[in-house]
């Protein structure tokens, strides 16, 4: 049937050892995503032997790679477009499933056979014992897009958004990651985002600072004086009058702040240094809905916002409420301007 009628959001449910595919049946099946789904075919592109495990009945797609997709006529079932069930030589075939799976969404994609892509949880490690040299998701989508590092990642719920200046590094690497251009590009994007997607006006974020207590005028940390604070001035005469940009403020009564102070001492946004400093709140507020969306792509792509809990996998516990999220979120982004610039 070729490009389908409606538009098309891809699924690539992870390893297929973690709890992907459990959540994708399950966010796919519930009564919360019934509307949703009658405006959107769902393709979901992966390793099929979880489904299949599961009795899921799939209609099979076909792509030869080159530029022709086949959706199935089938009126029942997923669409699904199998992963190979081969890898190369010496490499984890659960890792190369989840990396194919990524390059191929993301050409179909590129292609303009679907309009939006939703990621499942991955194994870092697993993904580059199958032959993919990344740290993750995100650096394999930019790399794909060809925005280099000019990507902002940032967690999203109804109580909190929060972007990040640095993602997957080791702690000891941040303090010297965190560079006028990085935050420059983190709070950029979350403006934009906050205009563009959730129609956000004039919106008021906050900066955190790198170093306990704002580094305590040097005494605790020089980043604040002699990057962040530097960087937000030149941001606040920036968008002077279209947002409101505040901080370095220390982390913890930032947040605080947010959760506890009044309507209007709270945050439309907070962009964290590193990883943690901004996990860490989003996830506590609210850990089932919350999504990872990626600012600076030129394509739609969230995600959940968990790993692949290994342990769980198979057992049928799995809380699918992230994927929904998710796949909402996605659902609702194909229908506004998307490409958050990717230039800091």
């Amino acid at each position: 049937m070729g490009k389908s009628s409606k538009p098309v959001l891809i699924i690539t449910p992870g390893d297929p050892a973690g709890v992907g595919p459990e959540i994708t049946v399950k966010a796919l099946q519930s009564k919360a995503l019934s509307q949703t789904l009658k405006k959107f075919d769902i393709l979901c592109v992966g390793a099929s032997a979880p489904f299949r495990k599961m009795g899921i009945p799939l209609k099979l797609a076909t792509y030869d790679g080159l530029g022709r997709l086949e959706l199935s006529s089938s009126s029942r079932g997923i669409h699904f477009l199998e992963a190979p069930e081969k890898a190369p030589r010496k490499t984890l075939l659960a890792g190369f499933q989840s990396g194919w799976s990524i390059v191929t969404a993301v050409q179909l994609i590129q292609k303009g056979y679907a309009q939006a892509l939703v990621t499942g949880p991955i194994s870092k490690e697993r993904l580059q014992r199958g032959g993919f040299a990344y740290f993750g998701h995100t650096d394999l989508l930019a790399d794909l897009c060809g925005v280099d590092e000019k990507f902002t990642m940032m967690l999203a719920n109804d109580l909190i958004k929060v972007s990040l200046v640095t993602s997957h590094l080791s702690l000891r690497d941040v303090p010297s990651a965190v560079t006028r251009p990085r935050i420059r590009r983190a709070v950029n994007q979350t403006i934009e985002a906050l205009d563009l997607w959730w129609k956000v006006k004039k919106p008021r974020i906050a900066v955190a600072a790198l170093n306990p207590h704002a580094g305590e005028g040097g005494i605790l940390g020089h980043e604040e004086q002699k990057v962040i604070t530097p960087e937000i001035r030149f941001l606040q005469k920036k968008w002077r009058g279209r947002a409101e940009i505040v901080g370095p403020l220390p982390s913890d009564t930032l947040f605080a702040q947010h959760c506890w102070g009044n309507q209007r001492d709270r945050f439309d946004a907070v962009v964290c240094m590193y990883h943690d400093q901004g996990l860490i709140p989003a996830k506590t507020l609210d850990f089932p809905n919350t999504v990872n969306v990626t600012l600076g792509l030129p394509i739609i792509r969230t995600s959940v916002d968990h790993g692949t809990a290994f342990d769980i996998a198979g057992k049928n516990i799995a809380d699918p409420s992230s994927m929904r999220a998710a796949i909402t979120l996605a659902a609702q982004l194909i229908r506004q301007p998307h490409s958050i610039g990717a230039k800091p």
